[in-house]
């Protein structure tokens, strides 16, 4: 896998933990305003890095090859096959 790609996938990864974290977070406090808008962005900006990565190497779920020309959803490698490749 290409040093950009593992890249993006990791800004992705971190993205969504800290949404994931947050929502837990507003689980329990609810009423915290500052804690939601925070949610918001962190919602929006792991859809912007989805997109992004997309766009340039394929679906990240069998779901978002929908949106493709083709289901191109297994053109690429299976992770175990990435790694054999090395």
């Amino acid at each position: 896998m290409s040093c950009a790609r593992t890249e993006a996938l990791k800004q992705i990864q971190c993205c969504n933990f800290a949404a994931y974290d947050m929502l837990l977070y507003l689980d329990t406090h609810p009423e915290d305003k500052k804690a939601f808008k925070m949610f918001g962005e962190l919602v929006k900006k792991t859809k912007t890095l989805k997109c992004k990565y997309e766009e340039e190497f394929g679906p990240l779920s069998q779901f978002a090859a929908a949106s493709q020309d083709s289901f191109n959803w297994l053109d690429n490698p299976w992770p175990w096959e990435r790694e054999a490749n090395k």
